[in-house]
């Protein structure tokens, strides 16, 4: 290793976000022994942003702690986020910390290599010239995916491994996640246990269990994911999985278990925290609860994962706890940390409705019901399912019940297929002496969605492909989250375009469709299998 020659970096630009000035001209010094001139220097995130933003690297060598503002895991989530990164680009956290629970979550942020400081030429220059060899060879792929161009990607990827490579098992991995996101599970099988053959690789592992999970063999995803997981703690996303199958199976007790370990591990992961915290509330553990989503609010707060629902989840947890000031606390937060949101500055208010009528407040939360009454009809869609169902029973109590049964009407709609949202459904009514209209406006609003779905195929197989498309279209507006209708919208937009040629327009909607619908249902092997179709008839689309 000491006699390595040393690399030429002379015609490679580079970045050093570093807030300690001696760190940065160690840095500095290091890299111009291999010749590099094109260094630039940023102390901390506000520095840097708008570097990325302006300029392409070829290397950043950024430390993990930078004092105030972001820390260099939450500079890599923004940067990859706002895809500043070019796809050659080589990332490297620097940092002195050796502590497992540190490590383990810096690589949690997917840098291309962690070093511990103090970091001596032979390891800097060892570490970058391999992970820039590497990044610039898988470079065509990560473009293409970038581009939303997965067949491209696979075919790239495939290429690469007919020649002698020394990423083959980068470019394995790869092919089988490729084959997984496009709905190819029997590729992505194949590859995955090829691979198993050859050595007894972790990520294959993981990946099996992937496909049995969204194939709904929960055992065997978990006996996959249990090899993977005994005596190995760093592999967090396979504890993420294990907890996500546990749940499926109704071991909500042990989900709860391998979340608390993994988070030992790893406590710096926001969407751990919410999945931790939601287990916990289900299993009447509010406190768990609580600390769980008041951690997720404050890791996410200023990373691109800040959304609404932690901020919800947490009144929520701590209304149930019988915390009035906490909950409204927690409110009056989301209105102020997401106030450009409009729809997040409407949940805040609204959720203050179960809160006031829950501390006896009546008055002001029949005020807040009237208030915001047409805004909850129209902006409907936009609502968290738990939030239709926290607001649903106090505008029935506060006697609001048309507004109640729009919000329910929309939650049947999108989810009609999931019999235990129509069950929640019933029970508001229910709660409210009204069991029988409950029971008949699930049916009503299950049978329209039932419908509107056999309709757009019934016009499609009568070939009249055009109307088809505009009646799933006008069903879409209704029921913009019912994952099945948006796949089924997108189908047809496939099919127009397979019959009459490519339209740009027509390309994104049904791009726009399969995307929500993911967003709504993760891996959906449906939507994988369309974003290939929709790539077959051209792929040059920009979202």
């Amino acid at each position: 290793m000491q006699h390595l020659p040393t690399p030429d970096l002379s015609d490679n630009s580079f970045l050093i976000i570093e807030d300690y000035e001696g760190m940065r001209g160690i840095l500095r010094d290091l890299l111009a022994r291999a010749g590099a001139t094109r260094v630039s220097f940023a102390a901390n995130a506000q520095a840097a942003m708008p570097l990325l933003e302006r300029n392409t690297y070829d290397a950043i060598l950024c430390d993990l702690h930078l004092g105030q503002g972001l820390n260099g895991q939450q500079i890599l989530e923004e940067a990859r986020h706002r895809q500043l990164l070019a796809p050659h680009t080589v990332w490297l956290m620097v940092s002195a910390e050796k502590t497992a629970e540190m490590v383990t979550g810096t690589v949690e942020s997917r840098p291309d290599d962690y070093l511990v400081k103090p970091i001596t030429e032979t390891l800097l220059f060892t570490r970058l010239t391999r992970q820039m060899a590497r990044k610039l060879a898988l470079a065509p792929i990560e473009q293409a995916m970038r581009d939303r161009e997965y067949l491209k990607a696979l075919n790239l990827t495939e290429a690469l491994l007919g020649q002698a490579n020394p990423h083959a098992w980068d470019l394995k991995r790869l092919k089988a996640d490729l084959a997984l996101h496009t709905g190819n599970h029997a590729h992505a099988r194949e590859v995955y246990l090829e691979a198993l053959g050859q050595r007894d690789l972790p990520w294959a592992h993981l990946g099996l269990a992937k496909i049995h999970y969204l194939e709904g063999q929960f055992d065997d995803a978990r006996r996959e994911l249990e090899l993977v997981t005994r005596g190995n703690r760093a592999y967090l996303e396979a504890h993420d999985w294990l907890a996500r199958t546990l749940d499926r199976l109704g071991d909500l007790e042990g989900a709860q278990a391998v979340l608390g370990r993994a988070l030992t591990t790893s406590p710096h992961a926001p969407l751990r925290q919410g999945q931790l915290g939601e287990i916990a509330y289900r299993r009447g553990e509010l406190d768990m609860a609580a600390d769980a989503f008041r951690r997720q609010v404050e890791l996410a707060r200023h990373t691109p994962l800040k959304s609404a629902e932690p901020y919800l989840w947490l009144s929520r947890a701590n209304l149930a706890r019988g915390n009035r000031d906490d909950a409204l606390r927690a409110l009056s937060e989301l209105s102020i940390d997401m106030r450009e949101d409009a729809t997040a500055r409407l949940l805040a208010r609204a959720m203050e409705i179960p809160v006031r009528l829950r501390a006896g407040e009546r008055d002001r939360a029949q005020a807040l019901a009237a208030e915001l009454a047409e805004d909850l009809k129209t902006q409907v869609h936009e609502l968290p399912d738990e939030a239709i169902l926290d607001l649903a029973m106090p505008l029935m109590d506060l006697g609001d019940k048309d507004t109640a049964a729009t919000l329910l009407t929309s939650l049947v709609g999108n989810n009609h297929e999931h019999p235990e949202m129509l069950e929640r459904a019933k029970a508001v009514f229910a709660r409210a002496g009204l069991a029988e209209e409950g029971d008949e406006l699930v049916a009503r609003a299950t049978r329209a969605a039932v419908e509107s779905m056999n309709q757009g195929v019934k016009l499609a197989r009568e070939g009249k492909l055009d109307e088809a498309i505009e009646f799933t279209r006008e069903a879409r507006a209704r029921m913009p989250n019912n994952p099945r209708l948006l796949l089924n919208h997108a189908f047809l937009l496939i099919a127009w375009m397979e019959q009459y040629g490519r339209d740009v327009r027509v390309a994104l909607e049904a791009r726009s469709c399969i995307e929500a619908a993911r967003r709504l249902k993760p891996g959906e092997k449906r939507a994988g299998e369309l974003l290939t179709k929709l790539e077959l008839v051209g792929n040059d689309f920009d979202g």
